[in-house]
């Protein structure tokens, strides 16, 4: 009893020795990460102290690591039991490592909050949330055994991990989100844009990246292959990527903040200071999104400013972008056949097809698209093997997950909606995930996609 109570008011103390201790062991890889990962730990527990509420803490420290892409690769077999094997036609593919993100972590401490906060509270009664969690859980354990994938199982405990986690986020929205905590979240979005938009303008201008691996930051230089840059008016310029893997995901980071300046706006009511920062943010967000060139994630930028414009009667005026020239020559390109990527989707939506026509109802594993494609590998038009994830979030998860899961999966969703009044900002978030769901495949695929497709849902 007096373990159990010791417990309960110091785990976050026990928890955290754990994990330092465990860090010890990641000092081999990289001391920077390692150190990087000890002070999330140390903010973590001075916000819990000052709010004297985990959960609050969990969620800003969750905000406050999302932009940055670090990673542990875990081996290829532990004990003889194979877990992945990354080569597709001799080529190692990223997508078939099992890494564990610092999100999982920034997820697992926002779930421990509220779980010893008592905060869950999910009824079995009915047709429930719970009852549909438990019937996709066992689904993809099955699903699992059934295609022999450790890859697949090990990405089904995250996505269950991120599920539940948010959903319990979801039901104490109301509670967390207002009074003075709605300044503390923009105050570190704000300061997190500023750095993403510096680090990604110094990656446009010289071309290559500033060697803050241990950040996340990708090692890129323009004209690389592997790297993503643009040829525009005869000239090179890489694509501003911050610390994240790719510029489209740093332009659905972007874009999530400027919906959340949109939220916290409508958050603020009365308080004018609060509205007019909430505003700032989304400027900032919008402005640092003409460097990543990412063609959605702009039309849905434009998108959400025409909609927050039209509500505010018109009083304010259009923003503008910087680089419109360039931005508008980089559009242009799409319809006018001088950029590939459009036909590389196009090969890669027929590889999802015979995928899916294979294993249409059971799927193929959550992570495991690229080594199903087998010799239906399609090439980019400078022929380079296209080993990655279908552009299209919808055949994405039928790839992976069956019909079956895509209906278990698509029925939770419905849960975190059936009790919201639907409005012009929660109208437009979807409309913004369609989009993006369209044409990229990170929502799905990526740990920084899934937590940005979560947190869109919930605060939208």
């Amino acid at each position: 009893m007096k373990t159990s109570k010791f417990l309960k008011k110091n785990w976050n103390y026990v928890l955290s020795v754990l994990l330092i201790f465990s860090l010890i062991f990641l000092l081999s890889e990289s001391v920077e990460k390692t150190v990087f990962i000890f002070i999330a730990l140390l903010i973590w527990n001075i916000l819990g102290i000052y709010f004297k509420d985990f959960i609050k803490s969990s969620f800003l420290t969750l905000l406050l690591l999302l932009p940055f892409n670090i990673t542990y690769q875990l081996p290829y077999s532990v004990l003889g039991i194979h877990l992945a094997d990354p080569f597709v036609n001799g080529v190692i593919v990223n997508y078939l490592i099992p890494t564990i993100s610092i999100l999982d972590l920034g997820v697992f401490l926002l779930l421990l909050s509220f779980i010893f906060g008592i905060k869950i509270n999910l009824e079995w009664k009915g047709f429930s949330f719970l009852k549909i969690f438990v019937l996709f859980a066992i689904y993809l354990v099955i699903q699992s055994i059934y295609n022999s994938s450790a890859l697949g199982l090990f990405n089904s405990i995250r996505l269950l991990l991120y599920i539940f986690t948010f959903y319990s986020l979801y039901k104490q929205k109301g509670k967390l989100f207002k009074g003075r905590y709605l300044y503390y979240l923009l105050s570190i979005s704000i300061a997190l844009v500023l750095f993403q938009g510096v680090l990604s303008l110094f990656q446009f201008n010289g071309g290559t990246s500033l060697g803050l691996s241990f950040l996340g930051e990708s090692n890129v230089v323009s004209g690389m292959a592997g790297s993503s840059f643009i040829e525009l008016n005869n000239s090179l310029y890489l694509r501003g990527y911050g610390t994240f893997p790719h510029p489209n995901v740093l332009g659905g980071w972007l874009i999530f903040n400027i919906l959340l300046g949109w939220f916290l706006h409508e958050k603020f009511n009365k308080d004018r200071k609060g509205k007019i920062i909430s505003i700032l943010l989304m400027i900032l967000s919008s402005l640092s999104l003409g460097l990543t060139f990412s063609r959605i994630s702009l039309l849905a930028c434009l998108i959400i400013w025409v909609a927050f414009l039209s509500k505010q009667l018109l009083k304010s005026k259009g923003k503008t972008f910087m680089f419109i020239g360039l931005l508008s020559e980089r559009v242009l390109n799409l319809f006018g056949g001088g950029d590939s990527s459009w036909s590389d989707r196009l090969d890669l939506i027929r590889a999802s097809l015979n995928i899916i026509k294979e294993n249409i109802l059971m799927g193929v594993g959550i992570g495991e698209f690229t080594s199903n494609m087998g010799d239906s590998v399609p090439r980019s038009s400078n022929g380079i093997l296209l080993l990655q994830p279908v552009h299209n979030i919808f055949l994405l998860i039928i790839s992976e997950i069956g019909l079956i899961g895509f209906g278990l999966y698509s029925t939770l969703f419905y849960f975190f909606f059936k009790d919201r009044k639907f409005n012009l900002r929660l109208v437009i978030s979807l409309v913004t995930l369609f989009i993006i769901g369209m044409f990229d495949h990170y929502l799905f695929s990526l740990p920084q996609g899934l937590v940005l497709f979560f947190l869109i849902v919930i605060m939208s």
